[in-house]
């Protein structure tokens, strides 16, 4: 398989975890914040920045031709995001429980995975395009 296809079901994979987050922890978010220990509107902003990041993954992927800077832009944006939630985890240890400080690291790790794999694809798609960027 080559590495566009990987890319392309690699972004399906992202939007499909980002809608996923975004939605559950918003219909869920009063249900779980007394057992994770979060406010309610970190929990709100997490879900609305997964439903974002869900949005661009969609745009990214129905896109015809795969374009290096836009994705270029999403493996920032994951990898920015992991290192937040980190930030996060940090700023709220004490007050989180077990399962809030969980919840948080679990949203790093799988998005700064995604960030990685993604960025390990990008490299072998547009590596022509890196080469003449060299230049």
């Amino acid at each position: 398989m080559n590495s566009v296809i990987k890319l392309k079901k690699l972004l399906w994979m992202d939007a499909f975890a980002g809608l996923s987050v975004g939605v559950g922890v918003l219909l869920v978010k009063e249900l779980i914040q007394p057992y994770l220990q979060l406010p309610r509107s970190l929990l709100t902003a997490c879900a609305v920045i997964a439903l974002l990041y869900a949005v661009y993954s969609f745009h990214l992927v129905l896109r015809k031709p795969q374009s290096a800077g836009w994705v270029r832009i999403l493996i920032y944006g994951n990898s920015a995001y992991a290192v937040f939630c980190l930030g996060l985890l940090w700023y709220y240890f004490n007050e989180a429980s077990w399962l809030g400080r969980g919840y948080l690291l679990l949203d790093s790790v799988g998005v700064g995975t995604l960030a990685f794999v993604e960025w390990k694809l990008w490299v072998q798609c547009f590596k022509n395009d890196l080469a003449h960027q060299l230049k």
